[in-house]
């Protein structure tokens, strides 16, 4: 049997490595609320660590999360879409959800599966298109390349900024 997510995915929060994972959000410059991480969403223990990477007109706020313990089941895909969808009700155009060493570039190449293959493990747009094929206890899967360029379709733009 092949290693499950779970034992896998590690981000570093307060400088120690630990399981959890990334969140990330797509949003024009200075346009959205900024959130705070909702942890409540989570199991007990969960924490995260708020980062912004930002261009002249993009910005992808990022949220390294520590996980307490990891829900399974429908109450994994709950706290996921949950998650994603507060990122995005903030005014980002697309949320997603990545790991410590999986692929992701700034754009222009945000989105570009040439670049990001594999590094979106789930997704939720503005117009409310879910994907989440990551299980915590199955191996790390991540969406397709052509889903890739569906979310790079719907980044209004964003994703292929050359600033």
């Amino acid at each position: 049997m092949k290693t499950p997510a779970r034992e896998q995915l590690t981000v570093f929060v307060a400088g120690d490595e630990v399981a959890g994972f990334t969140v990330y959000g797509l949003a024009r410059r200075h346009s959205r609320r900024v959130p705070a991480f909702p942890v409540d969403l989570w199991p007990d223990g969960t924490n995260a660590e708020e980062s912004l990477l930002h261009g002249e007109t993009w910005e992808v706020p990022c949220w390294d999360v520590a996980v307490g313990s990891w829900p399974t089941g429908a109450a994994w895909l709950e706290a996921v879409r949950g998650t994603l969808e507060h990122v995005v009700e903030q005014g980002c155009v697309v949320a997603w959800l990545g790991g410590e060493g999986r692929p992701f570039c700034d754009p222009p190449g945000l989105f570009d599966p040439a670049c990001m293959s594999g590094g979106v493990l789930a997704s939720l747009t503005a117009g409310g298109d879910f994907r989440c094929p990551l299980d915590p206890d199955e191996p790390i899967k991540a969406i397709s390349d052509t889903q890739m360029l569906e979310l790079r379709g719907s980044s209004a733009g964003l994703s292929n900024a050359a600033d």
